[in-house]
């Protein structure tokens, strides 16, 4: 591959991820004048103490993008993973890759989790298994010994700069040739160019603007395991192969907008807070409480000294689109239903299910890929220790999400069991599924699910719950 030479898609999605990252990380990043997300009006910035870059530090962000992540994250791993290794599981290459996958301290599950981070900011992240080598260790015992084992690293898409695919015989594509960019310093870059084969190591090293850059191959080592080692995790399919579609791609634009309106805002409450004071150049006078000023008698009443203040009516339209801006992001996360309590218009019951059920299939399909991608992950860590794959090996994640309304449910079956219907089973039925809204301890539960089938419930009744005392 030319080291010069960048993947078309590469070139067309560089700029979008770039603005994905710093609408995620916000604080400085997002600041950065080069991005303008803070709309710049006409010789803003060339005025007196550079207004925009005033106005551009005293805004306030509200980093949606940040929250749907963190929210979508709070639920793909609120349960851990289930993997199951058989007689593997005490195996203690198995064990150190689970504990130290990257030689960071990081274990898999907090691997996972940034792995899927990423992936929702940029649509996709590249995540490398792979292993090192030294002289003389040739034995699984003393590749043991010496801590020589698989480890991961995840590859953002600002790394990963090229990319082949071929065909094969069966018309199915796999991938001949990868080149991830890495910046060692201000003057070196690292490239590695992997292929089924080999896998080069070249470091770049500019000589200044009269020179060409010095192109160095610090390493060349055969590859052991005959494809490319790397797996690739998407938030979301796109049109593209190699490409994800970003879970923020539209919330990026609604953050951009909301921030943009608070810019607004801001200015207007501090100008009518201090109104602008208009006079002449000879009039003595400053603005603020209990200001004096001195006027020459003989002034053209004209020229009268005056206070321009601006009608406090716009901060409530400002204010008013902020909201509106703030449920179309709501719409595209489908995080409306969690959010329902927080002062946002009250929706039905129906509707409340309707988000709840787009979000829950939302969840299901993010944590089936995370499901797929471990077990690519794993497969590469089988391919390069030698070990052969457990019959019973499985990795599970969690695909069905409890987005109950717990107070609603609760109140439906207390009013349901309020009901003087003569069925036990009914009756019993309706005491559990109140024990297993309430109660969340596994252990406690079990033991009163077991009370509630031998109690005698004939003659139970309950009075209907009085929902506005805030049950």
């Amino acid at each position: 591959m030319d080291l010069d030479q960048r993947h078309p898609l590469y070139e067309a999605y560089i700029n979008r991820w770039k603005a994905y990252l710093a609408s995620y990380l916000g604080g400085e990043d997002y600041r950065a004048p080069s991005l303008a997300m803070l709309r710049k009006y006409i010789n803003e910035d060339s005025a007196p103490g550079n207004q925009y870059s005033q106005r551009l530090n005293h805004t306030a962000l509200d980093n949606l993008t940040k929250l749907a992540i963190d929210t979508y994250r709070s639920f793909l791993f609120r349960n851990t993973p289930l993997r199951t290794f058989g007689g593997m599981k005490d195996n203690e290459l198995v064990n150190r890759f689970l504990d130290d996958i990257d030689f960071n301290g990081q274990d898999l599950d907090d691997f996972m989790k940034n792995a899927n981070d990423l992936a929702s900011v940029y649509g996709h992240v590249w995540i490398m298994v792979t292993k090192g080598f030294e002289e003389g260790v040739v034995t699984l015992q003393q590749e043991i010994e010496a801590d020589i084992r698989p480890y991961a690293r995840v590859f953002t898409p600002e790394n990963v700069v090229n990319w082949k695919y071929e065909r094969k015989n069966n018309g199915s594509e796999y991938l001949s040739e990868l080149m991830t960019m890495e910046y060692v310093n201000e003057e070196q870059t690292r490239y590695v160019i992997w292929t089924p084969q080999d896998i080069t190591t070249l470091l770049v090293t500019e000589q200044g603007e009269t020179l060409p850059p010095l192109v160095e191959m610090t390493e060349l080592q055969g590859n052991e395991i005959g494809r490319i080692p790397f797996v690739l995790l998407k938030a979301n399919h796109s049109q593209y192969r190699e490409i994800g579609q970003s879970d923020i791609a539209d919330v990026v634009t609604i953050q951009k907008a909301i921030f943009n309106l608070l810019s607004e805002a801001e200015q207007g409450v501090r100008i009518s807070n201090h109104p602008t004071l208009v006079k002449t150049f000879d009039t003595d006078a400053m603005a603020g409480a209990g200001a004096v000023v001195d006027m020459d008698p003989n002034m053209d009443p004209a020229l009268k000294p005056y206070l321009l203040e601006p009608n406090g009516t716009n901060i409530e339209s400002i204010v008013n689109m902020i909201d509106v801006h703030v449920d179309a992001f709501l719409r595209a996360t489908h995080l409306g239903a969690i959010m329902s309590g927080r002062g946002l218009t009250p929706k039905s019951g129906i509707a409340l299910q309707t988000e709840f059920q787009q979000l829950n299939t939302r969840l299901g399909d993010k944590a089936a890929k995370l499901e797929q991608a471990e077990q690519n992950i794993w497969e590469l860590f089988w391919a390069y220790t030698g070990l052969p794959t457990p019959i019973d090996f499985e990795v599970v994640y969690e695909k069905s999400f409890d987005l109950r309304d717990a107070h609603a449910d609760f109140t439906l079956y207390a009013q349901a069991l309020a009901l003087d219907i003569p069925s036990e089973s009914y009756k019993r039925a309706l005491m559990k599924q109140i024990a297993e809204v309430v109660i969340e301890d596994g252990d406690s539960l079990d033991d009163i699910m077991a009370e509630i089938e031998s109690m005698d419930v004939s003659n139970y009744t309950i009075d209907t719950p009085n929902t506005s005392d805030g049950i």
